[in-house]
């Protein structure tokens, strides 16, 4: 059976794409160690003295105060950090572990287009007719154009029980249609697998979370049971997650030692990050495109370079960037780019993604492809 280790896990999880571990140091403590002075900020006082003085409507600090902690973040001008409120905080936490109240739509970003990539089953989103390949328009009214694929989540999440209304468009209708959903516990599987023909494993997974290697590990015993000797590993559409736990299902695939991705801090400080087994001994093709990033991009990238897969599909996203979720005092927190990661070959994925080794834009060619390569240039997989 394959099996992860507890000192394996523990480890690898301290290098989550988004840590959710406390820190005990603040900017003003390090500053003190260092003999630096942390800057007063007195326009900042100023400016929010007279709006308390002079402003002719009710003033609201805390308002005040979070859209000062907003304006600071946008002035970082990365799009992938971020201010949390208490709420979102607990959305967020909820999709890290798989487990939120929504939908159960799975929906994925390309190029600004928010596709619904599948439909849990028995999901409020299937009791109500919806299926794969739609495009979700609207949000309780709002128009998605724009948004980013985290705030859009949030939109579809909420407390059981809650309804919201979705307006959805598919290729075969003349005009979108709309949806009242109501909310709920949903347990969403991070990995599904079957056994093609020919012998030919088929593996997708929908994101890392905390529950993603054991899932992955299971699926990978089952298709052995079945007598897979190749496997396809789809990551399209899979928008990341845990880095720790992306790293845990690379080594599923990987040999022990072998290095799964380089992770680069602030100070320029590198550290390799490696396998420690088992590994698999099957040939592996990976699906890919515009909507695989970060943790997906991660894995893909280890699988290629240590000559374990070989890519087929698009472009994908190019975010190797590592955001670490900062706890403030209130239960809100600060999602912050804290380092990068490389492939083990060194290859920069931020802003430029993985080129396929195969070049296919038609998502059934791209399976169809995946399949080819393994029956004809890996016989043992036939």
């Amino acid at each position: 059976m394959l099996q992860l280790g507890r000192a394996q896990r523990v480890r690898l999880m301290l290098y989550a794409v988004l840590a959710l571990g406390y820190f005990i140091f603040s900017p003003a403590a390090l500053a003190e160690e260092r003999g630096q002075t942390v800057p007063e900020w007195p326009l900042l006082t100023e400016v929010r003295e007279l709006i308390e003085k002079n402003y002719a409507g009710e003033v609201d600090p805390y308002s005040l105060e979070e859209g000062a902690i907003r304006g600071m973040i946008r002035a970082l001008g990365d799009p992938y950090s971020d201010y949390l409120s208490p709420r979102e905080v607990e959305a967020f936490q909820q999709v890290l572990k798989g487990e939120y109240s929504g939908t159960g739509m799975v929906v994925a970003e390309e190029n600004g287009v928010f596709t619904i990539r599948a439909v849990l089953p028995s999901s409020p989103a299937a009791r109500q007719g919806i299926r794969p390949g739609g495009v979700l328009l609207r949000v309780d009214g709002k128009p998605l154009k724009g948004l980013p694929l985290e705030e859009v989540i949030l939109l579809l999440r909420g407390e059981p029980g809650t309804r919201v209304t979705v307006e959805i468009t598919w290729p075969w209708d003349a005009q979108p249609r709309s949806f009242t959903l109501v909310r709920e516990l949903i347990r969403q599987p991070m990995a599904e697998a079957a056994l093609l023909e020919g012998g030919v494993g088929y593996l997708a997974i929908w994101s890392f979370t905390s529950r993603t290697p054991e899932e992955v590990a299971s699926s990978l015993e089952e298709l052995e049971g079945k007598g897979a000797r190749g496997l396809v590993l789809d990551l399209r559409g899979n928008s990341g997650g845990y880095l720790g736990a992306a790293v845990e299902v690379a080594s599923l695939f990987l040999l022990e030692g072998t290095p799964v991705a380089q992770v680069v801090d602030k100070q320029g400080w590198v550290e390799v990050l490696r396998s420690e087994g088992p590994g698999i001994d099957w040939p592996v093709v990976v699906l890919v495109d515009g909507g695989t990033a970060s943790a997906a991009e991660l894995l893909a990238g280890a699988l290629r370079d240590t000559g374990a897969a070989l890519l087929v599909g698009t472009r994908t996203f190019g975010k190797g960037s590592i955001q670490s979720l900062l706890p403030l005092r209130d239960g809100g927190a600060l999602k912050l780019t804290t380092a990068h990661y490389l492939t083990p070959a060194g290859r920069q994925i931020d802003g430029e993604g993985l080129e396929p080794d195969f070049s296919v834009d038609d998502p059934e060619e791209q399976l169809r492809t995946a399949v080819h390569l393994l029956q004809h240039r890996h016989p043992s997989a036939a």
